[in-house]
């Protein structure tokens, strides 16, 4: 009985992570969402970037680095009790790193 249950725990969270995940990028963001990093690379790492653009909207800055391109979104990340500015690569389309960098912005 408690391998069933074991087991059941498993699945179901192994599916709603998708689930929760493909839902994030399939709408539009109405107002700025602010993320934990952990919850910002889960959402959109190795996203397309027509993807990441549907969900984030237009990036406050584009700019390439190695000639790859990056998007940074101002204010989006709380990361050490401050919102932070999150810089996203994408390579082939997709998003391959990302980083962030601390907002002059501080909040509780």
């Amino acid at each position: 009985m408690l391998q069933v249950k074991a087991i059941t725990f498993v699945i179901i969270t192994l599916f709603l992570s998708p689930v929760w995940a493909n839902e994030e990028a399939g709408k539009a963001q109405t107002k700025k969402h602010i993320y934990t990093v952990i919850e910002f690379e889960s959402t959109f790492m190795n996203r397309k970037k027509e993807k990441v653009l549907k969900v984030l909207g237009e990036p406050d800055k584009r700019w390439e680095h190695r000639d790859k391109e990056v998007w940074t979104y101002h204010s989006i990340i709380r990361e050490q009790d401050k919102i932070w500015h999150q810089s996203i690569m994408f390579d082939f389309g997709r998003v391959n790193m990302m980083w962030g960098d601390p907002s002059d912005e501080v909040k509780q």
